[in-house]
């Protein structure tokens, strides 16, 4: 099969299993990030911002590991862009490590000033914040740096999809790395905007608020989400795994009570507009989503498919059985168990999860840290699931 035809069977394979339909085998989405810069001999100094050298480790992954998709294929840090501007960002990366600052952008008093402007808070506020008195001499030359910077990392995208397609690796979904994804109004308050201090103390002090926020947030960012799903004639079973890719966190930081409040009800309406319309959702349940499962147990076969971090998949199966789950290899049992070890685990997927349907093979941690996995148990494990036939 050349590329195309070996995309689109990818894509079928993801989908028949996403919808319990008997296929194959078990397919291996590879939840990898930034440890293929370390497998391929490179730290991280060296590959960030460095698009040949990235592209190589990429490549270099596809080349030795046999999986059928992968979650990062260089482009997710814009490293080149924030360095041309000056000034640290609030990502950040040593040759070991790729982190992010602590930083919220309001206080719950300032969040409607953020909605009725975004672009002008932004502006006086954020960035003169970030970036300090320096910010004041940034001149004309410095901006056209820096955009030329970023249509760079806009070719390399491009360039990174013809790879993909080269190889054959389809499209998780269809979010835009440069416009960011599906974000729950919960969501951006945790990650950027209030941060988790003062979010955990506002769900508590000044609930209103936050109720404030969030109506205004999801109904200029998920209505129109929601409208388009309606109208949309049904998956988009040609080009994606998935309909759409959702990241959940700010729920490890909530009771079910302030979940039925702060995030159910707009976000039930959006995965019943996907439901309604057959599509497929991946939720990418970063810590532990176990003791919300029965929010989803009712969603029909074929909609919803739980990326698990932190959760035992069997376990997650028992509570939501209707739910397709990914993951179940545990970093630490790549990093610290044997080769038989996480062979005979991965065995146990594959025939107990993945005979049942509804199962994707994946890592339950984004492999970022030259740790999160030896070398020799990751080979073992993707030519494994590779060559099980169900």
């Amino acid at each position: 099969m050349d590329g195309k035809e070996l995309q689109k069977s990818r894509v079928k394979l993801f989908r028949d299993t996403a919808n319990f339909v008997k296929t194959e085998r078990v397919p291996h989405f590879a939840n990898v990030v930034t440890w293929k810069v370390f497998d391929a001999g490179y730290t991280l100094d060296q590959a960030m911002t460095h698009f040949d050298v990235m592209e190589e480790t990429v490549t270099r992954f596809l080349d030795t590991y046999p999986v059928d998709a992968i979650l990062d294929v260089g482009i997710r840090n814009q490293f080149n862009v924030t360095e041309a501007f000056g000034g640290e960002g609030y990502y950040y990366y040593t040759p070991e490590v790729l982190g992010v600052r602590d930083h919220a952008h309001c206080t719950p008093d300032t969040l409607s000033d953020y909605m009725d402007d975004p672009i002008r808070y932004a502006w006086e506020k954020i960035l003169p914040e970030k970036y300090g008195e320096v910010w004041e001499t940034r001149d004309k030359a410095i901006w056209k740096k820096t955009f030329k910077e970023y249509v760079r990392y806009v070719m390399f995208v491009l360039h990174m999809a013809k790879v993909m397609k080269r190889y054959g690796l389809p499209s998780l979904a269809p979010n835009n790395p440069m416009s960011g994804t599906i974000i729950p109004g919960m969501e951006i308050l945790m990650s950027d905007l209030l941060g988790i201090q003062q979010l955990s103390i506002a769900m508590r002090r000044c609930p209103d608020k936050l109720d404030d926020f969030i109506a205004r947030w999801e109904k200029e960012k998920l209505d129109p989400v929601i409208e388009k799903t309606r109208n949309a004639p049904g998956p988009q079973t040609e080009k994606y795994c998935f309909d759409a890719s959702i990241l959940m966190l700010a729920h490890t930081i909530m009771n079910k009570k302030q979940f039925e409040r702060f995030y159910w009800p707009k976000f039930s309406e959006l995965l019943g507009a996907y439901r309604d319309k057959q599509m497929n959702v991946r939720i990418f349940a970063e810590g532990s989503i176990l003791s919300f499962a029965d929010y989803f147990a009712d969603f029909p076969r074929g909609t919803l498919t739980f990326h698990l971090e932190q959760d035992d998949p069997f376990d997650f199966r028992a509570a939501a059985p209707n739910a397709g789950i990914m993951g179940g290899m545990t970093t630490d049992l790549l990093s610290n168990g044997t080769e038989a070890d996480c062979l005979a685990y991965a065995e146990k997927l594959c025939a107990e999860l993945g005979g049942l349907g509804g199962y994707i093979f994946s890592e339950n941690k984004m492999l970022s840290y030259r740790n999160d996995a030896k070398r020799e148990n990751m080979l073992a494990v993707c030519r494994f699931v590779s060559d099980y036939r169900l």
